[in-house]
């Protein structure tokens, strides 16, 4: 689609989780990852071996690994201190959760030897030379994250710190470092759709991009745009559908999910409705009614489309018609537009 100039829009999807330490960022951001993906990668920005980890690092990574494990045993780790693009194939329609921004600019900063170029008598040209070679660390990392994020079907996680929210810096290379961490913060937070500010435990929305979709306000539509759509809708919800030999879906809303199970109309050599090895499906408590073959229960129309025809093998075998597949589409639609308005729904 076509944007203005003053519009910049970023390929991939970006979530900046922040905050102080202990708050919560990344227990919100490893869930939020789950919630997304059965199979999330955990990008490490620190490695678990090398002249800078101490047993305090050793840890941490471990108590990290140990949580990751009991909530999903799905998680991919990958070590990556300075260059994390160059494992993009491996981050291919995946779900990347990148801990944490902070521990990165610090890699980045010891690599350009920042942190070398102090002395307790520090005299101006120290100070300059400290100065270019932060600029430059943190000119490299942006570089880096613009590379990750032009990768369009990734969806990326960054945790980091606001430790520009403590106490002032006593030193001039800590000052240099908050400066710049708090720079990053905002040049990530520019390419986000969301930013989430921890505060014990709780999260904060900061930032927000409405796509148009659920939530979004307005229209351009005119009322009497909208009540012809409305009854052109009327009328072709009464026209007649053919109906696919091999089986229907029913659609519902339960427990705050959208619902869809398909029913098997294939019959047996023995007359009897059947799945596709030919084995009888059983009625519901003895009932006339019989059960579903497949069951799927999703937050959004996307994550039940993706799963039913995407996802399901047995899809193909059933060779549904387009019409068949175009009409789940609209449903599952108008089910989440009435799940996320609080409204009833009725399948058409």
């Amino acid at each position: 689609p076509a944007h203005s100039s003053q519009e910049v829009t970023m390929p991939a999807t970006v979530y900046l989780i922040t905050g102080g330490c202990r708050s919560g960022k990344s227990s919100y951001a490893q869930n939020l990852c789950e919630k997304l993906s059965p199979h999330p990668i955990y990008l490490a920005t620190s490695s678990s071996s090398g002249e800078y980890v101490d047993a305090d690092m050793v840890d941490r990574i471990q108590r990290h690994q140990a949580d990751r494990n009991t909530r999903l045993a799905g998680w991919t780790t990958i070590e990556a201190p300075l260059h994390p693009s160059e494992h993009l194939e491996e981050m291919v329609e995946r779900v990347v959760l990148v801990d944490c921004l902070t521990l990165w600019l610090t890699n980045y900063m010891l690599e350009y030897k920042v942190f070398s170029l102090t002395t307790d008598g520090e005299d101006d040209v120290t100070a300059k030379e400290r100065i270019t070679a932060a600029e430059a660390a943190s000119d490299a990392m942006k570089q880096e994250i613009t590379t990750m994020i032009a990768q369009w079907n990734t969806t990326f996680v960054f945790v980091t710190n606001e430790i520009g929210s403590g106490g002032h810096a006593s030193d001039a290379v800590s000052r240099t470092f908050a400066d710049h961490q708090g720079w990053l913060n905002q040049f990530v937070a520019s390419k986000a759709r969301e930013v989430v500010h921890m505060v014990a435990g709780c999260a904060n929305v900061v930032k927000r991009v409405e796509d148009g979709g659920r939530g979004a306000k307005g229209s351009w539509m005119s009322q009497d745009d909208r009540d012809d759509a409305k009854l052109l809708d009327t009328f072709l919800s009464s026209r007649s559908l053919q109906m696919d030999s091999k089986g229907y879906f029913m659609v519902k809303l339960d427990e705050n999910r959208i619902v869809a199970s398909f029913y098997s109309c294939i019959v047996n050599d023995k007359g009897e409705i059947c799945d596709l090895q030919g084995n009888k499906i059983k009625c519901c408590n003895g009932g006339s009614r019989r059960e579903p073959m497949k069951v799927w229960k999703g937050r959004t129309a996307k994550e039940l489309t993706t799963a039913i025809f995407e996802e399901w093998e047995d899809a193909a075998k059933l060779e549904f018609s387009i019409g068949h597949a175009a009409y789940i589409g609209r449903e599952v639609q108008r089910a989440e537009h009435c799940l996320y308005s609080n409204i009833p729904y009725q399948q058409d």
